[in-house]
């Protein structure tokens, strides 16, 4: 009798703590989520004054116009010869 009831306890204990384990979990989940779209804003913030602070703010901003550099060009939209087959694989 004394070890079903010890069972029994032991039992409701660990669906408890199993219970509250899951809610934490839901909570700090649900935290990062929500705290995810502010911490990408502070470090893409971060990282653009770390840029301007170098000397580079200019430079990178360029770089994200989609301006292009003169040079030579190649067409790669027919990247394989004519007559070759490419598997999948």
């Amino acid at each position: 009798m004394k070890n079903t009831l010890t069972s029994i306890f032991a039992l409701v204990l660990g669906f408890i703590t199993v219970t509250f384990a899951a809610v934490i979990g839901l909570f700090v989940g649900l935290g990062a989520l929500i705290a995810r779209p502010f911490i990408k804003k502070k470090i893409n913030a971060a990282y653009e004054e770390a840029l301007k602070q170098q000397g580079y703010g200019q430079m990178h901003q360029q770089a994200q116009s989609g301006s292009t550099i003169d040079g030579e060009y190649e067409d790669i939209t027919q990247s394989a010869p004519h007559g070759s087959k490419q598997s999948l694989a």
